[in-house]
């Protein structure tokens, strides 16, 4: 690590640093740090991970600007970083060693039923959402859960609007046949929530 960030430090003091990738890494910063974020549920891990992304394709710029489609080339960097950080994570034992989890029965003191239904509910859209083709979870990760608009989505990875939208409407048929297939989740109270 020491090495690359020499190489970084050396790179960033250059004169001749390429004003594009600049304005690159202006454009998609804040939405890399939400959608690596929202999908590494923290954001000193996000930053982390966008910052070597942008570290790589900075070391790759050329190549990057020479592709077919430099948004989509910077993308696919980010996106497997994010993927690299899971897999790291899934690697390592999730409680403290000597720990058990015990889920509980007994209801949730304090927390209204409306509260534990909502939640009961984005778990279930969450996981749907997990289930569908990658580029129909991350247009609708970026669109729908992050409030990306349309415009943004295609600018950020490097697709067409309509390419986009096609993917928006084919994604939100699949959540709904899924969601219904599911059924709704039982309400708090059902589940021995007694408020």
């Amino acid at each position: 690590m020491t090495d690359r960030r020499a190489v970084l430090g050396t790179a960033c003091l250059e004169e001749h640093h390429p004003v594009v990738y600049d304005s690159f890494v202006l454009d998609k910063r804040d939405d890399y740090v939400a959608y690596a974020t929202f999908k590494l549920g923290s954001l000193d891990d996000a930053r982390e991970v966008v910052n070597e992304a942008f570290f790589k394709l900075y070391l790759r710029w050329d190549e990057a600007l020479a592709s077919e489609n430099t948004a989509a080339y910077g993308w696919k960097i980010l996106h497997d970083g994010v993927v690299d950080t899971l897999r790291k994570r899934d690697r390592r034992p999730s409680t403290p060693t000597g720990v058990m989890f015990e889920p509980s029965t007994h209801p949730v003191t304090g927390i209204p039923d409306e509260e534990i239904d909502r939640v009961s509910l984005r778990m279930q859209v969450n996981e749907a959402v997990d289930k569908l083709p990658d580029r129909q979870r991350t247009c609708v990760t970026l669109h729908y859960l992050l409030g990306v608009p349309v415009k943004e989505v295609a600018s950020l990875i490097g697709l067409s609007r309509s390419t986009v939208r096609s993917h928006l409407a084919v994604a939100m048929n699949q959540l709904a046949i899924d969601l219904a297939e599911s059924g709704p989740p039982p309400a708090a109270h059902e589940k021995g929530h007694h408020g």
